[in-house]
């Protein structure tokens, strides 16, 4: 099965829709029946934040494809700087780290960032 892997540096906030889009994107892939991970970093953590509004054009499609499987990391350093501490949970969501993103990018056949 075909791995990819999806790297989000962009807010759920931006007006360009570039989290959107990558989420548009991550949706297809699995579709298509492939391995899809999406890392979060920098300000595209903030789609992982449980504090996300119920009106952003995101957070449904994100919920959603947590459902569906999708595999997503957020970067512990990241979270570190947003202040969510080792208890923060959200279901299908994991710590990981730039090592851990070092490792996906070795695995994966595909690679997008956003």
């Amino acid at each position: 099965m075909p791995r990819a892997l999806i790297i989000l540096h962009a807010s759920p906030d931006t007006p360009d829709c570039r989290a959107l889009t990558a989420l548009r994107l991550a949706g297809a892939m699995l579709a298509e029946g492939k391995d899809v991970r999406l890392f979060l970093v920098e300000h595209g953590a903030q789609l992982a934040d449980p504090k996300l509004g119920a009106d952003n054009p995101c957070r449904a499609l994100f919920y959603e494809l947590l459902d569906v499987g999708l595999n997503v990391q957020v970067c512990g350093g990241t979270m570190k700087k947003l202040g969510w501490d080792q208890t923060y949970t959200l279901p299908g969501i994991h710590r990981s780290s730039m090592k851990g993103l070092s490792s996906f990018v070795s695995e994966s056949d595909e690679i997008v960032t956003f």
